[in-house]
Protein backbone atom coordinates (compact mmCIF):
# COMPACT_ATOMS: atom_id res chain seq x y z
CA UNK A 1 0.00 0.00 0.00
CA UNK A 2 1.32 3.24 -0.92
CA UNK A 3 1.92 6.17 1.02
CA UNK A 4 -0.50 8.11 -0.23
CA UNK A 5 -3.00 6.02 0.50
CA UNK A 6 -1.65 5.71 4.11
CA UNK A 7 -2.11 9.41 4.59
CA UNK A 8 -5.79 9.87 2.81
CA UNK A 9 -6.94 6.75 5.54
CA UNK A 10 -5.58 8.93 8.21
CA UNK A 11 -6.49 11.92 7.08
CA UNK A 12 -10.23 10.17 6.56
CA UNK A 13 -10.18 9.00 10.17
CA UNK A 14 -9.23 12.73 11.39
CA UNK A 15 -12.67 13.73 12.97
CA UNK A 16 -12.58 10.17 15.12
CA UNK A 17 -9.03 10.01 16.20
CA UNK A 18 -9.20 12.16 18.94
CA UNK A 19 -11.72 9.55 20.70
CA UNK A 20 -9.75 6.50 20.08
CA UNK A 21 -6.40 7.43 19.90
CA UNK A 22 -6.00 6.66 23.86
CA UNK A 23 -2.52 4.78 23.69
CA UNK A 24 -1.29 7.64 21.93
CA UNK A 25 -2.21 10.40 23.71
CA UNK A 26 0.16 8.43 26.03
CA UNK A 27 2.71 8.08 23.99
CA UNK A 28 2.67 11.90 23.34
CA UNK A 29 2.97 12.12 26.86
CA UNK A 30 5.41 9.72 27.83
CA UNK A 31 7.69 10.86 24.86
CA UNK A 32 7.77 14.82 26.56
CA UNK A 33 8.06 13.86 30.07
CA UNK A 34 11.51 11.90 28.21
CA UNK A 35 12.26 15.29 26.83
CA UNK A 36 11.92 17.39 29.91
CA UNK A 37 13.84 14.56 31.99
CA UNK A 38 16.51 15.19 29.59
CA UNK A 39 19.70 17.64 30.52
CA UNK A 40 20.61 17.97 26.50
CA UNK A 41 17.49 19.88 25.55
CA UNK A 42 18.55 23.49 26.44
CA UNK A 43 19.55 26.49 24.08
CA UNK A 44 16.56 24.88 21.63
CA UNK A 45 16.35 27.28 18.66
CA UNK A 46 15.25 24.85 15.99
CA UNK A 47 12.59 22.17 16.42
CA UNK A 48 10.78 19.70 14.36
CA UNK A 49 8.28 17.26 14.95
CA UNK A 50 7.44 13.99 12.70
CA UNK A 51 3.77 13.07 11.69
CA UNK A 52 2.34 15.52 14.28
CA UNK A 53 -1.19 13.95 13.80
CA UNK A 54 -3.38 15.91 15.40
CA UNK A 55 -1.20 17.96 17.41
CA UNK A 56 -0.95 16.33 21.07
CA UNK A 57 2.27 16.27 21.30
CA UNK A 58 2.82 19.20 19.49
CA UNK A 59 0.93 21.05 21.99
CA UNK A 60 2.94 19.72 25.20
CA UNK A 61 6.35 20.70 23.33
CA UNK A 62 5.27 23.90 21.90
CA UNK A 63 3.97 25.61 25.32
CA UNK A 64 7.72 24.52 26.71
CA UNK A 65 9.72 25.24 24.09
CA UNK A 66 7.76 28.66 23.88
CA UNK A 67 11.03 30.87 22.22
CA UNK A 68 12.28 28.40 19.74
CA UNK A 69 11.39 28.19 15.54
CA UNK A 70 8.83 24.74 15.32
CA UNK A 71 7.96 23.19 12.57
CA UNK A 72 5.19 20.35 12.21
CA UNK A 73 4.92 17.58 9.00
CA UNK A 74 2.40 15.26 8.22
CA UNK A 75 1.58 13.28 5.42
CA UNK A 76 -2.50 13.36 6.55
CA UNK A 77 -4.32 16.81 5.36
CA UNK A 78 -7.27 16.17 7.81
CA UNK A 79 -4.48 15.56 10.86
CA UNK A 80 -2.34 18.79 9.95
CA UNK A 81 -6.03 20.91 9.64
CA UNK A 82 -6.77 19.38 13.31
CA UNK A 83 -3.51 20.45 14.21
CA UNK A 84 -3.72 23.90 13.19
CA UNK A 85 -7.58 24.34 14.72
CA UNK A 86 -5.88 23.23 18.23
CA UNK A 87 -2.79 25.00 18.77
CA UNK A 88 -4.69 27.95 16.87
CA UNK A 89 -7.46 27.99 20.48
CA UNK A 90 -4.32 27.78 22.41
CA UNK A 91 -2.69 31.23 20.69
CA UNK A 92 0.35 28.39 19.74
CA UNK A 93 2.71 29.19 16.86
CA UNK A 94 3.63 26.26 14.42
CA UNK A 95 5.10 26.04 10.99
CA UNK A 96 2.67 22.97 9.54
CA UNK A 97 3.69 21.00 6.33
CA UNK A 98 2.00 18.45 4.64
CA UNK A 99 4.76 16.03 3.35
CA UNK A 100 6.04 12.24 3.32
CA UNK A 101 8.78 12.99 5.99
CA UNK A 102 10.73 10.15 4.42
CA UNK A 103 11.41 11.76 1.14
CA UNK A 104 11.59 15.44 2.58
CA UNK A 105 14.27 14.80 5.39
CA UNK A 106 16.84 15.12 2.67
CA UNK A 107 15.70 18.10 0.54
CA UNK A 108 16.17 20.11 4.09
CA UNK A 109 19.73 22.01 4.97
CA UNK A 110 22.60 19.80 7.03
CA UNK A 111 22.25 20.86 10.36
CA UNK A 112 19.43 22.96 10.96
CA UNK A 113 17.61 21.51 13.24
CA UNK A 114 18.11 21.47 17.26
CA UNK A 115 15.69 19.44 18.09
CA UNK A 116 13.65 16.75 16.41
CA UNK A 117 10.84 15.12 18.18
CA UNK A 118 8.00 12.27 16.69
CA UNK A 119 5.31 10.57 18.69
CA UNK A 120 3.54 7.14 16.86
CA UNK A 121 5.19 7.72 13.54
CA UNK A 122 7.91 5.74 12.95
CA UNK A 123 6.02 2.30 12.26
CA UNK A 124 4.82 3.47 9.12
CA UNK A 125 8.22 4.07 7.44
CA UNK A 126 8.70 1.85 4.72
CA UNK A 127 12.26 2.96 5.17
CA UNK A 128 13.43 3.55 8.95
CA UNK A 129 17.35 3.59 8.74
CA UNK A 130 17.33 5.61 5.72
CA UNK A 131 15.03 7.74 7.22
CA UNK A 132 16.86 7.91 10.10
CA UNK A 133 19.97 8.65 8.68
CA UNK A 134 18.08 11.68 7.45
CA UNK A 135 16.69 12.31 10.80
CA UNK A 136 20.81 12.47 11.77
CA UNK A 137 21.98 15.19 8.79
CA UNK A 138 18.95 17.36 9.48
CA UNK A 139 20.34 17.73 13.35
CA UNK A 140 23.33 20.12 14.43
CA UNK A 141 26.11 18.99 16.69
CA UNK A 142 24.92 18.08 19.74
CA UNK A 143 21.02 18.11 18.59
CA UNK A 144 18.95 14.85 19.56
CA UNK A 145 16.37 13.01 18.15
CA UNK A 146 13.19 11.73 20.52
CA UNK A 147 10.45 9.35 19.01
CA UNK A 148 8.11 6.80 20.59
CA UNK A 149 6.54 3.72 18.16
CA UNK A 150 4.98 0.75 18.76
CA UNK A 151 7.17 -2.50 19.55
CA UNK A 152 6.64 -5.80 18.25
CA UNK A 153 4.63 -7.04 21.13
CA UNK A 154 1.83 -4.53 19.61
CA UNK A 155 -1.55 -6.66 19.61
CA UNK A 156 0.15 -10.06 20.66
CA UNK A 157 -3.20 -11.09 20.58
CA UNK A 158 -4.79 -10.44 17.71
CA UNK A 159 -1.91 -12.09 16.34
CA UNK A 160 -2.11 -15.12 18.30
CA UNK A 161 -5.59 -15.27 17.63
CA UNK A 162 -5.00 -15.18 13.81
CA UNK A 163 -2.24 -17.96 13.94
CA UNK A 164 -5.68 -19.86 15.56
CA UNK A 165 -7.69 -18.78 12.72
CA UNK A 166 -5.22 -20.02 9.88
CA UNK A 167 -4.85 -23.57 11.74
CA UNK A 168 -8.52 -23.86 12.15
CA UNK A 169 -8.99 -23.39 8.76
CA UNK A 170 -6.24 -25.49 7.56
CA UNK A 171 -4.36 -22.38 6.04
CA UNK A 172 -0.64 -21.44 6.29
CA UNK A 173 -0.30 -18.41 8.99
CA UNK A 174 0.52 -15.01 7.35
CA UNK A 175 1.52 -11.66 9.32
CA UNK A 176 -1.67 -9.56 9.48
CA UNK A 177 -0.45 -5.50 9.75
CA UNK A 178 2.80 -3.99 9.87
CA UNK A 179 5.83 -5.53 11.18
CA UNK A 180 6.54 -4.12 14.27
CA UNK A 181 10.24 -3.61 15.73
CA UNK A 182 11.39 -4.50 19.02
CA UNK A 183 13.45 -1.69 20.95
CA UNK A 184 16.83 -3.99 20.70
CA UNK A 185 16.34 -3.50 17.01
CA UNK A 186 15.28 0.67 17.08
CA UNK A 187 18.38 0.82 19.28
CA UNK A 188 20.66 -1.25 16.61
CA UNK A 189 19.72 0.71 13.89
CA UNK A 190 19.58 4.35 15.17
CA UNK A 191 23.53 3.19 16.49
CA UNK A 192 23.93 2.54 12.26
CA UNK A 193 22.20 5.82 11.50
CA UNK A 194 25.25 7.26 13.63
CA UNK A 195 23.49 8.61 17.13
CA UNK A 196 25.18 8.13 19.98
CA UNK A 197 24.13 8.52 23.93
CA UNK A 198 21.40 5.84 22.41
CA UNK A 199 18.61 5.48 25.22
CA UNK A 200 15.95 2.93 24.32
CA UNK A 201 13.27 2.07 27.29
CA UNK A 202 9.81 0.15 26.46
CA UNK A 203 6.40 -0.49 28.44
CA UNK A 204 3.46 -2.94 27.78
CA UNK A 205 -0.36 -1.07 28.09
CA UNK A 206 -3.02 -3.86 28.17
CA UNK A 207 -6.71 -1.78 27.11
CA UNK A 208 -9.95 -3.65 27.25
CA UNK A 209 -12.22 -3.47 24.77
CA UNK A 210 -16.01 -4.77 25.08
CA UNK A 211 -15.57 -7.18 22.10
CA UNK A 212 -13.32 -7.96 19.34
CA UNK A 213 -15.39 -6.24 16.98
CA UNK A 214 -15.26 -3.11 19.50
CA UNK A 215 -11.20 -3.24 19.29
CA UNK A 216 -11.68 -3.79 15.61
CA UNK A 217 -13.17 -0.41 15.45
CA UNK A 218 -11.45 1.55 17.33
CA UNK A 219 -8.09 0.86 15.69
CA UNK A 220 -10.28 1.69 12.13
CA UNK A 221 -11.07 5.12 13.63
CA UNK A 222 -7.40 6.18 14.12
CA UNK A 223 -6.86 4.78 10.70
CA UNK A 224 -3.98 2.44 11.81
CA UNK A 225 -6.05 -0.44 9.58
CA UNK A 226 -3.91 1.15 6.80
CA UNK A 227 -0.56 -1.20 5.79
CA UNK A 228 2.21 -0.93 3.53
CA UNK A 229 0.93 -3.79 1.08
CA UNK A 230 -2.59 -5.56 0.66
CA UNK A 231 -1.06 -8.87 1.96
CA UNK A 232 -0.79 -7.08 5.29
CA UNK A 233 -4.57 -6.65 5.63
CA UNK A 234 -7.10 -8.40 8.08
CA UNK A 235 -8.39 -10.61 6.07
CA UNK A 236 -11.24 -12.64 4.18
CA UNK A 237 -14.96 -12.48 6.17
CA UNK A 238 -14.51 -16.67 6.94
CA UNK A 239 -10.96 -15.93 8.12
CA UNK A 240 -12.42 -12.86 10.42
CA UNK A 241 -15.11 -14.75 11.97
CA UNK A 242 -12.43 -17.50 12.66
CA UNK A 243 -10.16 -15.28 14.45
CA UNK A 244 -12.55 -13.22 16.28
CA UNK A 245 -14.21 -16.54 17.87
CA UNK A 246 -10.55 -17.66 18.70
CA UNK A 247 -9.85 -14.13 20.49
CA UNK A 248 -12.82 -14.29 22.35
CA UNK A 249 -12.53 -18.10 23.13
CA UNK A 250 -8.98 -17.88 24.88
CA UNK A 251 -8.69 -14.51 25.74
CA UNK A 252 -11.73 -13.08 26.62
CA UNK A 253 -13.80 -12.84 29.87
CA UNK A 254 -16.42 -10.86 31.71
CA UNK A 255 -14.37 -7.57 31.84
CA UNK A 256 -14.18 -8.42 27.44
CA UNK A 257 -11.33 -8.69 25.75
CA UNK A 258 -7.53 -7.64 26.39
CA UNK A 259 -5.48 -5.98 23.61
CA UNK A 260 -1.49 -5.44 24.26
CA UNK A 261 0.21 -2.06 23.24
CA UNK A 262 3.86 -2.15 23.35
CA UNK A 263 4.92 1.58 23.59
CA UNK A 264 8.80 1.76 22.53
CA UNK A 265 10.73 5.37 23.53
CA UNK A 266 14.33 5.84 21.59
CA UNK A 267 16.36 8.99 21.94
CA UNK A 268 19.98 9.67 20.11
CA UNK A 269 22.36 12.44 19.87
CA UNK A 270 24.37 13.47 17.29
CA UNK A 271 27.57 13.92 18.54
CA UNK A 272 31.23 14.11 17.19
Amino acid sequence: MGRTVVGSRFSAKAQSYEKYALVQKQMATGLFEMVKESACTTNVRHMLEIGCGTGGLTCLARKHFQEASYQAIDVASGMLQKAKERLAKLHLSCSFLQEDAEDWVWRQPAGSQDLILSGACFQWFTQPERTLRGLYRLLRLEGNLFFSTFGSATFCELHDSFAYAHASLGEPNVRHGLYLMDASEWSEMIGRAGFRDIRVSSQKVILTYPTVMDFLHAVKAVGANASHDQTGGLGSRKLMLEMMRSYERIYGSEQGVPVTYEIVYVHGKRSV
